[in-house]
């Protein structure tokens, strides 16, 4: 299964140097914290002092906060132990900064 992940840009030169999109390939069972934790674990999720915390948001709907800094665990706002087909489904989704420093 494909999933589509994309991010906010941190500040302006991560705007122009780092990727924004990318597809992440997972077994149709893997759970959203599994996903979430590869996605982390990839570096893929940037973050600078004023925007430390990111939103996960399929069709609107925050699913998951992630914050920056080591140690630090995603916050979910759905069952971590669901499906990624159930959470997202088809879906993109896409971190963003709603919660500034």
């Amino acid at each position: 299964m494909d999933i589509q992940v994309t991010r906010q840009a941190c500040c302006s030169a991560d705007d122009q140097a780092g990727p924004l999109q990318v597809v992440y390939s997972v077994d149709e069972h893997c759970t959203l914290a599994d996903l979430v934790e590869g996605i982390r674990v990839s570096k893929f999720l940037q973050f600078s002092s004023t925007h430390n915390r990111l939103s996960g948001l399929v069709q609107g709907a925050c699913v998951v906060e992630v914050l920056a800094g080591w140690g630090s665990k995603p916050e979910f706002h759905v069952d971590p132990a669901a499906s990624v087909g159930s959470v997202i489904g088809l879906h993109t989704l896409d971190f963003c900064f709603l919660h500034a420093q």
